[in-house]
């Protein structure tokens, strides 16, 4: 079985939508339109944390932007895309998920809000029936989730592979559980640097058919 994330391993959450939400919660936290200059330097603090939330709080806090202009920025973030906007996927994603889900399960893994999270995966051109198994926790706690659908699927943790970009929420709960991890080196997972336990690390999720026979 495989287990993909979505952000950032199957789509290209850090150059399609990140910049189009940044901008905006920019705006919010501000209250008014913002420099080149600003949302640079937010860009820059989002880029060196881990999870976008963070970033808005903490530009909030330097620019000591209200609680109430924090929650409406931070409620941007998962605020439905406009119609017609397209969700760029990673390169060969769609190939290589429908090149396994033809040979084992395939499951995916995501964290954040379900609707934006079904929604950027429609808006990617993803069938959401081409998982076996789907799971959205909005905390991005996620072993819970790769020990039921690995027992669901009767699939030895040996057998397991889990791909994904941030090796904390992605890849540290696969370990802990005895599946193989793969590190996808985008968006976020670029600026980290790798770990002596990642059995694999790739940029391209077409590598997977060297890797997973």
């Amino acid at each position: 079985m495989i287990i993909f994330d979505l952000d950032d391993t199957l789509i290209d959450t850090s150059g399609c939508i990140t910049p189009f939400k940044l901008k905006i919660a920019c705006e919010k936290l501000a209250g008014r339109s913002v420099s080149p200059k600003e949302l640079q330097e937010l860009t820059a603090i989002n880029r060196a944390s881990l999870r976008t939330p963070d970033a808005i709080m903490q530009f909030g806090r330097q620019i000591g932007a209200s609680k109430e202009a924090v929650q409406a920025a931070l409620a941007e973030l998962t605020s439905p895309l406009p119609e017609g906007f397209q969700v760029a996927l990673t390169p060969n994603a769609k190939e290589i998920i429908h090149y396994y889900a033809s040979r084992c399960p395939i499951a995916l893994v995501t964290g954040g809000h379900p609707p934006f999270q079904r929604e950027k995966l429609k808006k990617a051109g993803i069938e959401a029936s081409i998982f076996s198994k789907i799971a959205v926790p909005e905390d991005s706690i996620k072993k819970p989730f790769y020990k039921a659908f690995a027992g669901e699927l009767s699939v030895d943790p040996a057998h397991v592979w889990v791909c994904g970009d941030r090796i904390p929420m992605d890849l540290v709960p696969a370990r802990e559980l005895g599946f193989r991890t793969i590190h996808m080196r985008w968006g976020r997972g670029r600026q980290m640097a790798t770990e002596p336990w990642i059995d694999r690390s790739i940029e391209d999720l077409s590598e997977l058919r060297k890797i997973i026979t």
